[in-house]
């Protein structure tokens, strides 16, 4: 990856915040957070809000829509 797009999603990976990366990164907060949004749309990130941390995915019907619930 290059550009904005990797540099984010470098620090991301680092386990920054899209707050975080866009201050580290000098850019603004909205580009961060829509590289964060995005990487989260393709499955290559999951936001710690998204991770309720409660349940096994897959183990009760509260688990659909989980983004750590996929079909391999």
């Amino acid at each position: 990856m290059s550009g904005s797009f990797g540099a984010v999603m470098e620090r991301l990976a680092a386990g920054e915040s899209p707050r975080a990366a866009a201050r580290t990164l000098g850019i603004p907060l909205d580009l961060a957070q829509a590289v964060a949004d995005e990487a989260g749309r393709l499955g290559l990130v999951v936001s710690a809000s998204a991770a309720c941390g409660t349940c096994v995915p897959r183990s009760s019907p509260a688990c659909a829509g989980c983004p750590l619930v996929r079909d391999h």
